[in-house]
């Protein structure tokens, strides 16, 4: 039995036993058993279905990830030659151990680095694990982010075989090297090993399978995965990518090749797709530990799950051949016109150039996924080098015109696209934005031209928002749990942190917010408003505190944004074309804590089409001359309240708002006049006929915690009585969906 990929992990120099036990146990998804041993001055641990320790006469004692035997060898090899003897055991292995005489640490992997192994500086000693992770869980190590690490990575894809890691202080112990560990230091030796055989497409295929009891096969990528299925033992089972409903053809491929090559085959069609993707990305990210340039990765996770859980013990997958065969990947169907330059979307500085090796994401997370789901995931064309002709020998001539068709390793274009509110979301945030990795307008700016099919960046896309997810899951804080359901808040409730009363001159006033569901264009928002409206007065006339409350005068205020929502001047930013001026002039404008206003290009294009460039030339020159000599304000008294009320995307409002723009509502005062007659004729209609008679008028207002502003109404007061009625903004701020509230005098 081939079983789970094992795990090491151990301390030099300080430690005790209960570290030990925290890394194994952070191990524990590495296999069922866990031995550990401790002299006082080192301490190793292994994880696996079967741990292997092996010790000498010398008290030299090793602990191998590999197959069985490499421990035993590893101390010989030692032995024999020191550290650098440690490269011929074979091709996958990550060994560690302990010379007592020399007081040495020695840690060290194979040629390809195959097995993975890492090792920080901790409490005055030395920590190491088979992942980064686990430093991490164990608490040994305080996760930072190493952020030249981070950038290289957003900026060329790549996360180096060299010493570094994502984590600051988490080093990785570099394939076919040895690092020696003493209380003076660390050293690092190339490893002496026999020169590797070139490999052939067959023997890649031969040890894909190799010891497997039950294996399993993802048919993918074109023609790698249809000479993996065809090389195959009998009993194999396949699996492919379903990237369906966006994109059918890999199931039309699987169809075309399966027949030929692997007919009465059992195959698996594995859901992958966007929203999959949405789905699993917080877990994917931790499984991995860090973020990873391609998708494919994603696939081979989702496909590995799917494998494990039918009982396959080893997943033979096609990952890295593409590159390595040169192999053509399909395209979108769209030419972009220009690329992103990634420099201009980072804002980390630029660090000197490190050494590097060839990089190993992709072997990373084959070690990962198949410790996190017990299936080997053995990818037997990463870093293999050859053409497509030699992967056409290996298949049938039948079967060769439907597998050399170029296919995507992952649809990443179409999955961002169907995921672009999500994403943009997150652009939008708080973290994202106080982070400061990235330059948030520019890399606005830059998905807009990407949604438009302006550029074709999207894997460059998919780097800065996974780094911004890994960043949240591994160095925020995380939010306290709370078991209690959410609680909506009562129709004679206050928002939270908000309250029901005010005064305003010598009447007191309650205020009533009404929680709505969301509105959307074309919604009939009068029929709409007055159920709410007619819901509210019922609760409150049954209430015996408010029951005599709308004999009195009462006034409905309406939210601007629920009005411009339903009638269609509220758009997605990807549907707004900035100009020029737009992209300028937004530059200048000082943003606040509570919204954008117009220092967005699109809200500025937006304010543009509402009052026309020359006015809004005109009110920026004149405000600009007013704050030199102290005024403030003159630029919304030139361009007019229609521009004031425009907003752009909050991170704390409920979608689409967090990613849309809107324009004033059209013709608010007769909105208002309307919405009285509608309310008053629904509260007759519901046997209300006081509150009917009582309603003295109907409000349009725009509201937020730094100002008020009447933007139409039909009523007996003035706009200056609504506008301190609403100075304390009850209806929220964020994500309170309750944009109506009923004003009734207090009893």
């Amino acid at each position: 039995m081939i079983g789970s990929t094992g795990g090491i992990a151990g301390f030099h120099g300080s430690g005790d036993e209960t570290l030990l036990r925290a890394l194994a146990a952070a191990l524990a998804h590495r296999g069922a058993e866990e031995e550990v041993r401790s002299d006082g001055k080192a301490g190793l641990a292994a994880r696996a279905d079967n741990p292997e320790f092996a010790a000498d006469p010398s008290g030299a004692v090793a602990v191998a990830d590999g197959p069985p035997g490499v421990a035993a060898a590893a101390l010989a090899r030692y032995a024999e030659g020191g550290a650098a003897a440690l490269g011929s055991l074979g091709e996958r292995f990550a060994v560690a151990l302990y010379d007592p005489a020399a007081d040495a640490l020695v840690l060290a992997r194979d040629a390809e680095g195959r097995a993975p192994l890492y090792w920080a500086a901790s409490g005055g000693g030395t920590v190491f694990a088979s992942e980064p992770i686990a430093l991490l869980a164990a608490g040994a190590v305080v996760p930072r982010p190493d952020l030249a690490t981070v950038r290289r990575f957003v900026v060329t894809g790549l996360a180096d075989d060299g010493e570094a890691t994502f984590f600051a202080g988490i080093s990785q112990v570099r394939a076919g090297h040895a690092v020696t560990i003493t209380d003076t230091g660390s050293a690092s030796t190339p490893l002496v090993a026999p020169a590797a055989a070139p490999v052939n497409v067959a023997a890649a295929v031969a040890s894909a399978f190799a010891g497997a009891e039950r294996p399993a096969t993802r048919l993918g990528s074109g023609l790698p995965g249809a000479v993996l299925v065809a090389g195959a033992p009998s009993e194999q089972a396949v699996f492919s990518a379903n990237y369906g409903p966006l994109d059918p053809s890999e199931n039309a491929y699987a169809d075309a090749v399966l027949p030929v090559i692997a007919p009465g085959t059992p195959h698996g069609r594995v859901d992958v797709n966007a929203d999959t993707l949405a789905s699993d990305l917080v877990v994917f990210l931790i499984a991995l530990g860090e973020p990873v340039a391609s998708l494919e990765a994603y696939v081979q996770y989702a496909v590995a799950r799917a494998a494990a859980s039918a009982g396959a013990d080893v997943l033979a997958d096609p990952s890295g051949a593409v590159a390595g065969f040169g192999l053509p990947e399909a395209g979108t169907g769209k030419k972009a016109r220009k690329s992103v330059d990634p420099e201009t979307l980072v804002g980390l500085p630029a660090t000197a150039a490190q050494a590097v090796g060839a990089d190993g994401q992709l072997r990373r997370a084959a070690d990962r996924t198949s410790a996190r789901f017990g299936i080997e995931v053995r990818t037997p064309f990463a870093g293999a080098t050859g053409s497509p002709a030699d992967l056409r020998a290996a298949l049938p001539q039948a079967a060769v015109a439907a597998a050399e068709t170029p296919r995507p390793t992952a649809p990443a274009r179409d999955w961002l696209l169907r995921l672009k509110n999500r994403i943009y979301g997150v652009f939008m945030e708080e973290s994202f934005v106080n982070r400061a990795w990235f330059h948030q307008q520019p890399v606005m700016v830059a998905f807009e031209d990407f949604i438009k099919g302006r550029n074709s960046d999207a894997d460059l896309f998919w780097r800065i928002w996974s780094v911004e997810m890994w960043a949240r899951e591994f160095f925020d804080p995380k939010p306290a749990e709370d078991d209690a359901p959410v609680r909506v808040k009562g129709p004679l409730e206050p928002n939270v942190e908000k309250r029901l009363e005010i005064t305003v001159g010598s009447e007191r006033w309650i205020r009533f917010p009404v929680r709505t569901e969301l509105f959307t264009e074309g919604d009939p928002y009068q029929e709409r408003i007055t159920e709410y409206v007619r819901a509210t007065v019922e609760a409150a006339a049954a209430d015996e505190r408010y029951a005599s409350a709308f004999t009195k005068p009462w006034y409905l205020l309406v939210s601007e944004k629920i009005v411009a929502i339903s009638q269609g001047r509220s758009y997605f930013i990807w549907d707004i074309e900035p100009s020029w001026w737009a992209r300028t002039l937004s530059k200048f404008v000082v943003r606040t804590p509570y919204g954008i206003g117009l220092g967005s290009p699109w809200t500025m294009e937006l304010a543009i089409r509402e009052a026309g460039l020359s006015r809004i030339l005109l009110a920026s020159g004149i405000s600009a001359a007013g704050k030199a000599v102290g005024k403030r304000g003159l630029f919304y008294q030139i361009a007019g309240h229609s521009v004031r009320a425009i907003d752009g995307p909050t991170e704390y409002s409920v979608f689409p708002a967090n990613v849309s723009a809107k324009l004033a509502p059209a013709k608010p005062d007769k909105v208002a006049a309307e919405l009285t007659g509608k309310v008053t004729d629904g509260l007759r209609a519901a046997g209300l006929d006081g509150a009917a008679r009582a309603l003295a008028g109907v409000v349009v207002i725009d509201a937020n915690d730094i100002g008020r502003n009447v933007l139409g109404q039909a009523s007996d007061r003035p706009d200056a009585f609504f506008e301190e009625l609403f100075g304390d903004n009850p209806l929220g701020q964020g994500s309170e969906q309750t944009p109506l509230a009923v004003a009734i005098q207090a009893p």
